[in-house]
């Protein structure tokens, strides 16, 4: 089994500080695409973001095609840094990839952030067999002030973590807390995942959080990378790519 390497581009909205899923980005080997999630039904995307002032990126100004390309977008190519910037090579060690990581492996990597941008990409959640998984960064550790700099001694590579609703939470209703084994709230799953993994949640499906690995010297945003894991059935895999969640999910092919 493989897949068509596939990333969400996610736009935060400065108005109230969410995060909307606008658009996908693919490629099968042969053709770079991307779309936005016109056609989604959920509560973060392309259509819900315009509603809070998003306007359409000027490299894709038609909301409702599918762009195709032989090369990857200029849009998203720079934010990929060029190989002969000076340092080029320990940055990409940096990020864990080596001289054979395509444009599409380091976009993954680097999330294509740029300093004082509102975009960066994040990974689909992926559905192979029964097995449901993703990587990624726990959101909003900078807010949380009784981490401080003590975060660092609280978590390392391997460790379990804890995941708990927040139906209180007047902003989204399906946020998700990330917290130690010992109960240190260490901040939030990226909202973009929230509706599918609440949704497992909430029918007790078991998942499985452990973190990958720690950046201390990075931004907060990248300083505790984690990954996610959980066995669905037949009916809660299917529940899913029926759903309203299905412009984040992901299933492999042969």
């Amino acid at each position: 089994m493989n897949f068509v390497k596939s990333l969400l581009l996610i736009w935060k909205c400065k108005k109230d500080s969410l995060y909307y899923h606008v658009g996908t980005l693919s490629y099968d080997g042969n053709l770079y695409k991307f779309e936005y999630t016109h056609a989604s039904q959920s509560t973060r995307d392309v259509k819900s973001a315009m509603k809070q002032g998003y306007s359409l990126l000027p490299a894709f100004p038609l909301l409702k095609v599918k762009y195709e390309a032989a090369h990857l977008f200029e849009a998203f190519n720079r934010r990929i840094p060029d190989r002969s910037r000076v340092g080029y090579g320990d940055f990409i060690k940096d990020y864990g990839l080596t001289e054979r990581a395509d444009r599409m492996d380091i976009l993954q990597a680097t999330r294509g952030a740029l300093a004082n941008d509102p975009y960066t990409f994040e990974q689909p959640l992926r559905l192979n067999g029964d097995k449901l998984s993703a990587s990624f960064f726990i959101n909003g550790m900078r807010h949380r002030d009784e981490l401080k700099n003590s975060w660092m001694h609280e978590v390392t590579a391997g460790d379990l973590l804890l995941l708990q609703l927040e139906p209180e939470n007047e902003i989204d209703p399906h946020a998700i807390r990330v917290l130690t084994k010992q109960g240190l709230h260490l901040g939030y799953i990226p909202g973009v995942y929230n509706q599918a993994l609440h949704a497992l949640l909430t029918r007790g499906v078991p998942l499985t959080l452990r973190v990958k690995k720690i950046r201390p010297s990075f931004a907060p945003q990248w300083w505790v990378e984690v990954s996610f894991e959980a066995r669905v059935d037949l009916q809660d895999a299917e529940s899913l790519e029926k759903s309203t969640l299905i412009h984040v999910l992901q299933r492999a092919i042969a």
